[in-house]
């Protein structure tokens, strides 16, 4: 199991996690499906006053517990100073702010703890379906509390396949037609819209494999220690160990992640 720091009032860290994703769920949660004024921060990429309120709520949990680890949460990450190495936690209010906005249910809060860049915990909660995804490493996955493995899946051909494209879009067209040059040798593909989801969906067999072009820490963080807890496999772009700082990644069951890389070799998108 890994050696997780304990929080000043005595809660673990997986219960400090627990209790930030819970207040900034209540939060969606009562504001889902209401009017919603949305500020577009680049094509497609949105910032609601609920973002807002769901980090401030989980970083005043975490301050309180954790006084001493800085957060990089996606709306204020630029006043994070140095957060490559040592602890840190990460956090994202709403991964899926496009389908919140749009009373889409698809949409969920991030939260990990890493150190040096490695997700040691990482939990992602879907607030309308209440599903809750913990990884801990050396510790499994879980799913709504129940020990769950990624995929048995043993080549691309079984694979329902989630994607998304992020907010670069010469790169996103790129991995578009990657996709569609593969795509006799994938079973399905989905895009739900969240990279959280996707991931949590990928650690727990849901989805057999997830690639993705273009993404921040905080849409990665939980789900590496979700997809590695498992038993799965995430790679970057070129085949490398992926860890926070990768902008692309391969993740799912083992063999269908190496054969995703291998069949993607000196392709565009890398």
């Amino acid at each position: 199991m890994a050696d997780l720091p304990v929080a000043k009032s005595g809660a673990s860290a997986l219960d400090v996690a627990r209790q930030a994703a819970r207040a900034a769920a209540d939060i969606m949660l009562a504001a889902y499906k209401l009017p919603v004024e949305k500020k577009t921060k680049s094509r497609g990429n949105f910032l609601t006053k609920t973002d807002l309120e769901c980090e401030k709520a989980a970083l005043a949990i975490l301050a309180a517990e954790y006084p001493d680890v800085p957060v990089l949460a996606e709306e204020t990450s630029a006043s994070v100073g140095d957060w490559r190495s040592g602890l840190l936690w990460v956090v994202d209010p709403i991964d899926g702010t496009a389908n919140f906005a749009r009373g889409i249910p698809t949409f969920a809060f991030n939260i990990a703890l890493c150190l040096d860049g490695e997700p040691l915990l990482g939990l992602t909660l879907q607030p309308v379906t209440g599903d809750e995804f913990v990884g801990v490493l050396g510790d499994g996955l879980s799913v709504n509390g129940e020990p769950t493995p990624v995929s048995r899946a043993e080549t691309m051909a079984e694979c329902l396949t989630g994607f998304g494209l992020g907010y670069q879009y010469d790169r996103s067209k790129l991995i578009l037609g990657l996709l569609a040059d593969i795509w006799p040798g994938l079973q399905m593909m989905q895009n739900v819209g969240s990279a959280a989801i996707a991931l949590a969906y990928t650690a727990s067999g849901r989805f057999d494999l997830y690639v993705h072009s273009f993404l921040g820490p905080w849409d990665v963080a939980a789900g590496l220690a979700q997809v590695r807890a498992a038993g799965g496999l995430a790679l970057d772009r070129a085949g490398g160990h992926a860890t926070i700082f990768s902008e692309g990644l391969v993740a799912g069951a083992p063999g269908p992640v190496r054969e995703f890389v291998a069949a993607t070799k000196d392709r565009p998108w890398r």
